[in-house]
């Protein structure tokens, strides 16, 4: 008769107990909170390699020009997207922003580079993210 009970009670159970459920939810939040802790820095580090490879392709962007316009730089950046007699466009819009929505600053003496082609760089958190130091 005991034999008959206990499989009436283990056939009725199929649901889980409040307990199970908020054990697993806080197994879960653990999880999720440690996971953040370890990848939100990483973002804000893959933001600046993007900046850096944006700049680098604004500096190539710059360098056709030159090569096309007789050795001459564009007043201003939004002559890149521009199509001329020479060529172009040179980069899409977008490619002039940086990974935060601000356009690249560009020197076109090159201080970086002693003269051999323009710096580039994107400010983010009082840092200069540029073309140099690759």
């Amino acid at each position: 008769m005991t034999l008959h009970t206990h499989a009436r009670r283990q056939a009725t159970r199929s649901a889980f107990t409040l307990m199970e459920m908020l054990i697993v939810v806080a197994i879960i939040v653990a999880l999720a909170g440690m996971g953040a802790y370890y990848v939100l820095p990483q973002l804000g580090k893959s933001k600046e390699n993007l900046a850096k490879a944006g700049a680098v392709n604004v500096e190539k962007a710059l360098t056709t020009y030159w090569t096309d316009h007789g050795q001459t730089w564009p007043n201003d950046l939004s002559a890149l997207t521009q199509k001329d007699q020479y060529g172009g466009p040179y980069i899409e819009a977008e490619g002039l922003l940086d990974p935060w929505g601000n356009q690249y600053h560009i020197d076109v003496s090159g201080q970086h580079h002693n003269g051999a082609k323009p710096d580039v760089w994107a400010d983010y958190d009082g840092k200069q993210l540029g073309n140099w130091g690759r």
